[in-house]
C-alpha cells in the first residue's frame, strides 16, 4: 500500500540543485568539533537559533576558480567546475513563539568548461559504474542556480524539535569525510524529528546524555543518469542515536542506520523501517524483499575528547549492506565486509600568548577488501534495484571521495582573536576497487596530492576569506597526469555581530 500523503509532503520542498565532485573551501567555515558541547552527532549548518521576531543572516559572497578539473569538497548545493564560479548566500530568519523560520538560498554561477575525461567515456555522468548518479560535469557550459540552500520550518517546544527543511547535516565526529551523512551535495528536502542532548537519570543519579534524530526525505536523480522516470525519486530515512555518558567524561558513542528505496515501492510501514531489521516479507507484490527494495547504511561511532589536554579522537565504522538473523552467520565471520571507516584525532597547543595551533589528521577508507574474490561486494554506495545510487541530484551525500575512494588529510591551523590561517595536506586515491578489478597496473593508481592554504580575517562588519590549493593528479581516470590550481576569495558581512551562521 503506497502513502500519498506522505510523499505530497515531502515533495512540497523538491528542489532542482546542482552539487559539485570534490574543495577546501568550506574548511574555512568548518564546524568545531573539538569545542562544540551542544551537539553529541548530528550538526547542522545554522548554528544560531532565531532571538527574536527577525533577523539578517549574515550573507556570504565568494569567487572561485579551478584551472584544469572540478575539485570542491563539502560545499554543499554549489558546483565549482573547472573555470570560474561565483556563489551567493544570504537571507533572514524569524521566530515567534515555538515556531521559527529561517530563509538562507544560495545563488551560483558555474563557467563549467570542459574538462576532458578520456575518449568513448559518457559525457558527464561517472564513467566506471551505472549505478550511481555521480555527475562530474553539469551539461555543456556556463549555468547559474538557485538552491533553497539551508532554508527551513522549525517548531521547537522544550528539547522536542521538528522542521521541514533542506539544510545540510553531517552526521558523526568525522571532519572531512562522515560516511552515512555529509555536507558533500545539496541538502534534500526532509523533515526532522529529533531531540535535542537531554540527560537520563535514573534514582537521581546521572546517567548521561541522549539525543536523538529521527530523518524522513526524497533524493531526486540528476539529468544526465537515465531516461528512467519511475526510478527519479527515492524515498530514504535516517536514524541517528548517540550517547554521552556521565561516568566517562567526553565521550560520545553513536548509531546511525540509513535506509533508501525507490518511491514507486513506498510502503506506510517505511516510515519506521529503520527502527527494524528487514528480512522477510515482499514489497509490491512478489516482485522485490525488502532486503532488495532497501538498501542500507549503518555506522557506529565515537569521539572522545580530553579537555584537559585538549585532544581529540575519533572513528567511524560502518557498513553498506544488510545485517539481519538470518545473515548473522555471514556477519560474525566476516565482519569486515562492505565496510567502511574513518579514523582522525585533532590536537590543540596553546601559545605563551594564549593562542591556538591546532593539529588534526584523518584517514577514511572506502575501498573493498578481500572478501570480493568469494563474495558479491558493491563498491560504496552502490547497490541493485537503487542504480541512482546513495546520491541527491547527481552527488553523493556520505563521503566526497566516492565509491572505493581513500583518503588521508593532515591539518595545521594558528588561531588568533581576529585571524585564523593554516596548511592542509591531502592524499586521496580515487576509484581504487574499479582499479583492483579492470587496471591493476602498479603505474596506473588514480591518486591525487594536493596542498591547501588558507587565511580568515576578521574585522568589525567583514570576515574576509581566501584559499588557494595546488593538486597534482596522477593517472587522473587512469589515463594522464593533471595539474590544478584552485584559489577563492570571499567575503562574510556581519550584519549580526553575535550571528554564528
Amino acid at each position: 500500500m503506497r502513502n500519498p500523503v506522505v510523499l505530497s509532503v515531502l515533495t512540497l520542498l523538491v528542489h532542482h540543485s546542482i552539487a559539485q565532485v570534490s574543495i577546501p573551501g568550506i574548511y574555512l567555515e568548518r564546524i568545531d568539533k573539538l569545542s562544540d558541547t551542544t551537539t553529541l552527532s548530528l550538526y547542522t549548518s545554522i548554528r544560531d537559533k532565531p532571538e527574536s521576531n527577525f533577523k539578517f543572516i549574515n550573507p556570504l559572497i565568494k569567487a572561485t576558480s579551478n584551472s584544469l578539473y572540478p575539485r570542491a569538497l563539502n560545499d554543499g548545493p554549489v558546483w565549482i567546475g573547472k573555470g570560474f564560479g561565483f556563489e551567493g548566500h544570504g537571507g533572514f530568519n524569524a521566530a515567534r513563539g515555538n515556531f521559527s523560520f529561517t530563509f538562507f538560498p544560495v545563488v551560483f554561477l558555474s563557467q563549467n568548461e570542459n574538462h576532458f575525461r578520456g575518449d568513448s567515456v559518457p559525457e558527464f555522468r561517472y564513467q566506471f559504474s551505472n549505478r550511481i548518479d555521480w555527475v562530474q560535469r553539469y551539461g555543456n557550459g556556463a549555468f547559474v542556480k538557485v538552491h533553497l540552500g539551508q532554508s527551513e520550518l522549525r517548531f521547537n517546544t522544550g528539547k522536542f524539535i521538528a522542521s521541514l527543511s533542506t539544510q545540510n547535516y553531517s552526521l558523526g565526529p568525522a571532519t572531512f569525510n562522515p560516511i552515512v551523512l555529509s555536507r558533500q551535495a545539496g541538502g534534500f528536502p526532509h523533515l526532522r524529528l529529533g531531540i535535542e542532548p537531554v540527560k537520563i537519570q535514573i534514582k537521581n543519579k546521572n546517567l548521561g546524555k541522549i539525543e536523538t534524530n529521527l530523518i524522513f526525505g526524497l533524493l531526486d536523480e540528476s539529468e544526465y543518469f537515465d531516461n528512467i522516470p519511475e526510478n527519479d525519486k527515492r524515498y530514504i530515512n535516517i536514524l541517528a542515536i548517540a550517547f554521552s555518558p556521565d561516568f566517562l567524561q567526553g565521550l560520545k558513542v553513536g548509531f546511525n542506520k540509513s535506509l533508501y528505496k525507490q518511491t514507486r515501492f513506498f510502503e506506510k510501514t517505511d516510515l519506521l523501517s529503520t527502527l527494524f531489521i528487514l528480512d522477510d516479507g515482499v514489497v509490491d507484490g512478489d516482485t522485490l524483499s525488502p532486503n532488495d527494495a532497501f538498501d542500507q547504511l549503518v555506522s557506529l561511532t565515537v569521539d572522545w575528547k580530553f579537555k584537559e589536554i585538549g585532544l581529540r579522537i575519533y572513528s567511524e565504522f560502518a557498513k553498506n549492506d544488510f545485517t539481519s538473523k538470518s545473515r548473522f552467520r555471514y556477519t560474525a565471520s566476516e565482519p569486515e565486509h562492505t565496510r567502511a571507516y574513518t579514523i582522525g584525532f585533532e590536537k590543540e597547543v596553546l601559545t605563551k600568548k594564549g593562542n591556538v595551533t591546532r593539529i588534526g589528521y584523518e584517514h577514511t577508507n572506502l575501498s573493498r577488501n578481500q572478501a570480493i574474490f568469494w563474495r558479491r561486494t558493491p563498491s560504496y554506495y552502490q547497490h541493485g534495484v537503487n542504480r541512482n545510487g546513495y546520491t541527491n541530484d547527481g552527488q553523493i551525500i556520505g563521503a566526497g571521495i566516492g565509491p572505493g575512494g581513500n583518503s588521508d588529510h593532515l591539518s595545521i591551523e594558528v588561531n588568533y582573536p581576529t585571524f585564523k590561517a593554516g596548511l592542509l595536506f591531502q592524499r586521496i586515491e580515487y576509484n581504487r576497487d574499479y582499479f583492483v578489478t579492470n587496471i591493476a597496473n602498479l603505474a596506473k593508481h588514480d591518486i591525487e596530492y594536493s596542498a591547501h592554504g588558507f587565511l580568515r580575517k576578521e574585522y568589525q562588519s567583514l570576515i574576509l576569506l581566501f584559499e588557494s590549493s595546488l593538486s597534482y593528479n596522477y593517472n587522473k581516470y587512469f589515463q594522464f597526469d593533471r595539474v590544478n590550481f584552485y584559489f577563492g576569495i570571499g567575503g562574510r558581512f556581519k550584519l549580526n555581530q553575535n550571528n554564528k551562521s
